[in-house]
């Protein structure tokens, strides 16, 4: 969704907007920089290998950019903040999202669309990096096939972070939706997440929090794209809310056979309570399997019949 990429993925990675801060940002963040201009800036030669390019698979450059997609993917992301508000420092995340979307009758008898997101290191200010909580969030589409689509399922956070600072400590469980439709070159729907804490540190505070993440993208020719991904978050115990407006670009094409998605995009956040990020970057690639389940049930023919092919 999609029927279903990022600020933060339907489509994506959810990938909450980092919140911490760090004295210093590691030099990763450059590398994923640069890696993301010489794949955009060379694009154009090397994907003349003779696969297809998503201009000639319009859909792909929507599936791809989805906080969650009918294709897998596996995302790579660095978001970078260099002010906070209420907090000296920058702040900066790495992390690893899987989607990986079931055809029916795989787990159920309609078909799903999971995201599995690893902030796999996080930086605080007192230099500390660490792993952060593992999200999942998996939506069962109901009446596909349709121009809207739609679907529900549960969002599950895994008290994963290595530091205490780097994570929540609390199991969280809750209820997910989505919901997009796909107009010639636009895509556009929301995806809501609200994970609840069901255990955990008792030391830590308790969690309920709303997640909403609107997206907007719009296809150009030749796999380019622009896009709004903004993550708003409403806590409902404490009131606080952080919303953020963000704009991004990039183009999905192929490399050597391998499809990519190549995208950069900043964020601004209008108004939130307490410490929170003033504004901040976010660069990515996602390597992209949009045949991945045709390959999968795809059957070695009899040898019997293979011969009488051949003949």
């Amino acid at each position: 969704m999609k029927p279903a990429s990022g600020s933060g993925s339907i489509t994506g990675e959810p990938g909450y907007r980092p919140i911490t801060a760090l004295r210093r940002v590691p030099p990763r963040r450059w590398l994923a920089a640069a890696l993301c201009v010489v794949l955009l800036g060379g694009s154009g030669a090397l994907a003349a290998d003779g696969d297809p390019t998503p201009s000639s698979s319009p859909d792909l450059v929507k599936q791809a950019n989805a906080p969650i997609s009918s294709i897998l993917q596996v995302r790579l992301q660095n978001s970078y903040v260099p002010k906070f508000t209420g907090v000296s420092g920058q702040g900066n995340t790495f992390s690893v999202a899987v989607t990986m979307p079931l055809p029916e009758f795989r787990l159920l008898p309609v078909p799903q669309l999971s995201l599995l997101t690893l902030p796999a290191a996080v930086t605080v200010p007192s230099g500390l990096t660490g792993v952060g909580d593992l999200r999942f969030v998996d939506i069962a589409v109901m009446d596909a096939g349709h121009d809207i689509l739609w679907g529900v399922g549960p969002t599950v956070v895994f008290p994963t972070a290595s530091q205490p600072t780097t994570g929540l400590g609390k199991w969280q469980v809750g209820p997910a939706a989505a919901i997009a439709f796909a107009p010639k070159r636009w895509l556009i729907g929301v995806l809501a997440q609200n994970p609840i804490s069901v255990g955990g540190d008792s030391t830590r505070a308790r969690v309920n929090t709303l997640v909403l993440q609107p997206f907007l993208i719009y296809q150009f020719d030749h796999g380019w794209f622009v896009r709004s991904q903004p993550q708003l978050l409403f806590d409902w115990k404490t009131g606080k809310q952080i919303l953020p407006i963000d704009l991004g670009a990039g183009r999905v094409f192929s490399l050597a056979g391998q499809q990519l998605n190549c995208f950069v995009e900043g964020f601004w956040n209008l108004t939130h309570d307490g410490p929170g990020p003033s504004y901040g970057f976010t660069v990515g690639v996602s390597f992209l399997y949009p045949g991945f389940w045709e390959r999968w049930n795809k059957k070695p023919a009899p040898a019997a019949e293979s011969a009488a092919h051949n003949q």
